[in-house]
């Protein structure tokens, strides 16, 4: 089969390596479609405070396919599913409090375990969840979405809500759909970016607002940009009684600025969020159910020869690019 083996900084290459065997309470999974996430990227590309992978490894966490070999009673062959890449141990103090995104020992398939980058993947059956009626391409976002459903629940989001979102690349239209469908349409936005500014501005986001309009505030921010300056935007904009969520993946050498007495006089409440908990299958009931529509966040779909040059520049008008192996 073919696979995008990483052997370090900058070094993918596509492959062909032998089909992986198969143990008890595993799946093979012909990988119909992977997502690029900043994630691999950083990884791809060496940054500081990636995620530690041992090359050589195959990357790829974003992914879903269709069962071709089982050594699992809960699948059978032909089966769509949907991976959750993240495998908590279960017995560490954080497993054991209901807080296993918090796993001492997290490992996770596309970062630790050969992923989805792949023609075929190994699964544990435990992170496969079955799925119909849901285009491939958009099932393969059903982990992000997942991640940005853990997020929300901890902001809690109302119909009242005035709403600031910053940044609208893939992860912030997630959060655009998300809270339409928690009944907000009091939506604002901020994005520097003319194309993602008109997508935003086409899926329900009312203004994008002036980064100098100091008399604006909100009684929600989603931050999704990851610089200083983003996050330090979301605390100024933030209204009395507010809720900032910080969701981005911003690099260990980025340190922000914020006024503490502010904070105090705002009573503001400040949330940040680490990959998905308990959420993959609520993320795939919400694409089946059709309350949540993806489709418009895939801009670029490539074959797998295509993954080495993709995660080493940005294409045109790009949001997320996923891989058909």
């Amino acid at each position: 089969m073919k696979a995008a083996i990483f052997y370090g900084k900058r070094n993918l290459k596509v492959e062909d390596v032998s089909l992986p065997v198969l143990k008890e309470g595993e799946i093979l999974v012909k990988v119909e479609a992977c997502g690029i996430c900043g994630t691999d990227i950083h990884i791809f590309n060496g940054e500081e405070g990636s995620a530690k992978v041992t090359p050589p490894i195959v990357l790829g966490h974003e992914f879903c396919g269709t069962v071709i070999d089982t050594k699992s009673k809960l699948f059978n062959v032909g089966d769509k599913v949907s991976i959750d890449p993240n495998i908590y141990c279960g017995v560490c103090r954080f497993c054991r409090s209901g807080r296993p995104q918090l796993c001492e020992n997290l490992t996770a398939l596309g970062v630790n375990i050969n992923g989805g980058f792949a023609e075929y993947a190994v699964v544990p059956e435990k992170q496969a969840i079955k799925f119909d009626n849901i285009d491939f391409a958009e099932a393969a976002l059903a982990e992000p979405l997942a991640c940005c459903l853990h997020g929300l629940e901890k902001i809690k989001i109302f119909p009242t809500d005035r709403i600031l979102i910053i940044g609208f690349g893939p992860i912030g239209l997630i959060m655009l759909e998300l809270v339409k469908m928690y009944g907000a349409d009091n939506i604002f936005g901020y994005e520097v970016d003319e194309f993602r500014k008109n997508v935003a501005k086409d899926y329900g986001v009312k203004a994008i607002v002036d980064e100098d309009c100091s008399e604006e505030s909100f009684d929600v921010v989603i931050e999704c940009a990851g610089t200083k300056e983003s996050i330090e935007m979301a605390f100024k904009k933030l209204g009395k009684g507010g809720r900032v969520l910080v969701f981005s993946v911003p690099s260990p050498t980025v340190a922000t600025e914020i006024c503490p007495f502010e904070m105090f006089r705002k009573e503001a409440q400040i949330f940040w969020s680490f990959v998905n908990p308990f959420t993959q299958k609520l993320a795939i009931d919400l694409l089946q159910q059709g309350k949540v529509n993806l489709k418009h966040v895939i801009t670029h779909k490539i074959s797998l020869d295509e993954l080495p040059e993709a995660l080493s520049k940005k294409f045109e008008n790009q949001l997320k690019v996923i891989v058909q192996p």
